[in-house]
């Protein structure tokens, strides 16, 4: 409801205020709240619509407001907005993207007609681009922008000032500036501040910070993610082999890299394939079963091994039958404590705390955890059997219940060790070999672990209890 008030502000737009329009406004409508709202708020409401709304908003957008919001809306999206344009709104929503993005845009479109883009750029664009394109799109190459700064060591300040007036609207920031050499490698940086209170007759290379923090540009997107956190960085420069400067990955790609990385392992962690390039509610019910059948299949052929593992023991699941009891306990506390390891062992990995290195000092580590951990838990199982179990079987054909204290509470104890050391095992193990640790699913520790305690419970039980 609008403000009766003239001299008080405007009320701010909410996601909801952008979802109605989005979902019942005329195109001009459209056309004006995304002039006027946060893009940011405009790619959260685009994210809750359905296809066919998607497709009637990015139809009400006028070619400079598509390229306004290049950098908020879905790729692939927009590469299919883009495909319907007229010639020349299509050259001018290319011309008006920033590299980066552009390049994005691109590596969405099918291979074959990457050509006909390519020739509608300018001369200077186009070759940029395609230098680009070079380089995969997962790499720090593939994230980078060249839209950036950059002056030559043996400047003065005016003459530095002098070139970055002249460049001013091109760079996406200026707060940080590189300085290179003759041949374009890179030196440091310099920082807009240090040009504007030193003399304009110093030398660049005087007052410059000579750190040179870089990252080649074929290495993968996430250690540029990460450098960026851990040194603080405003922009990560990213360097070609011989230590030239090719662009830079800013703070916001940065964001961008860190959710993509982090959706991709809990997904994986969790037993779910494949890409995820759409929101939640977007992706279709066909994608969701397509990425989840294969490892829930996967995991119940292995628990068939349960199964023939409790055919194995038949015996002495008859002879005992209150073991039942507490089979599932002893079951899922594996699960429980073998989960919990490998999240903090895939944590600290992908922090850069352990190594594969640390093989075995991890692994005996959590192995102390799962003793300490079960023996606990085991002790007062135990005592729950001794004194408590009485009141609801008498000891007779179920066997001596400080037997049976003794069964379930052992059990215990070893399945939470086991359990805790499979859970530190697998995700070093896939590191050491090159893979990544998030692929050793929650799904496949739980099952693994199951076949283990069954095997654990019903050994103790058939050792320790009569017949």
């Amino acid at each position: 409801m609008p403000n009766s008030d003239p001299a008080s502000p405007p009320k701010p737009l909410t996601i909801e205020d952008i979802l109605e329009v989005f979902e019942e406004g005329s195109d001009e409508a459209i056309a004006e709240i995304c002039r006027i709202a946060h893009p940011g708020d405009i790619e959260t409401a685009f994210e809750r619509l359905d296809d066919e709304e998607r497709g009637t908003v990015l139809k009400a957008l006028p070619a400079d407001l598509l390229s306004d919001l290049s950098d908020y809306l879905p790729s692939a999206d927009f590469e299919k907005r883009v495909r319907t344009l007229p010639e020349e709104e299509k050259r001018e929503v290319l011309d008006a993207m920033s590299d980066d993005e552009l390049v994005d845009l691109l590596q969405e479109v099918p291979e074959k007609e990457r050509p006909e883009y390519l020739e509608l750029l300018p001369e200077e664009k186009q070759a940029l681009s395609e230098d680009l394109l070079q380089f995969d799109e997962d790499s720090a190459g593939g994230r980078m922008t060249t839209a950036f700064a950059k002056v030559n060591e043996h400047l003065t300040v005016r003459e530095a000032l002098a070139q970055l007036e002249a460049q001013r609207e091109e760079p996406e920031m200026l707060s940080r500036i590189y300085v290179v050499d003759d041949g374009g490698r890179l030196l440091g940086k310099i920082r807009l501040r240090d040009l504007a209170f030193n003399p304009r007759k110093s030398f660049i290379s005087e007052i410059m910070d000579r750190d040179r923090t870089a990252i080649l540009a074929t290495a993968e997107q996430e250690a540029a993610a990460d450098m960026i956190a851990r040194y603080d960085l405003m922009a990560l420069p990213v360097t070609d082999d011989q230590g030239r400067l090719l662009g830079i990955v800013t703070h916001d790609d940065a964001l961008d890299i860190i959710q993509e990385e982090v959706t991709e392992d809990i997904e994986r962690a969790s037993g779910i394939g494949g890409e995820r390039d759409m929101a939640y509610i977007q992706t279709p019910v066909t994608i969701h079963l397509r990425r989840r059948f294969g490892w829930v299949l996967a995991m119940a052929l292995l628990g068939m091994i349960s199964g023939y593992v409790l055919h194995t023991f038949e015996s002495v699941f008859k002879a005992h039958y209150v073991l039942a009891l507490y089979l599932p306990m002893v079951v899922a506390a594996g699960g429980n404590t073998g989960a919990q390891a490998a999240t903090m062992v895939i944590r600290a990995l992908s922090l850069g705390e352990l190594t594969p290195s640390e093989f075995f000092h991890v692994v005996w580590k959590e192995m102390r955890v799962g003793l300490m951990l079960g023996g606990l838990l085991g002790l007062c199982i135990a005592l729950q059997i001794r004194f408590l179990l009485p009141a609801v079987f008498s000891e007779g054909a179920t066997g001596s219940l400080l037997q049976i204290a003794s069964v379930v509470g052992l059990a215990l104890t070893a399945q939470v060790a086991t359990s805790t050391s499979i859970g530190a095992i697998l995700p070093l193990g896939a590191r050491a070999i090159r893979l990544d640790p998030a692929v050793v699913a929650s799904p496949a520790i739980t099952t693994l672990v199951d076949v283990t305690g069954l095997i654990i419970y019903f050994s103790l039980a058939r050792v320790l209890l009569p017949g």
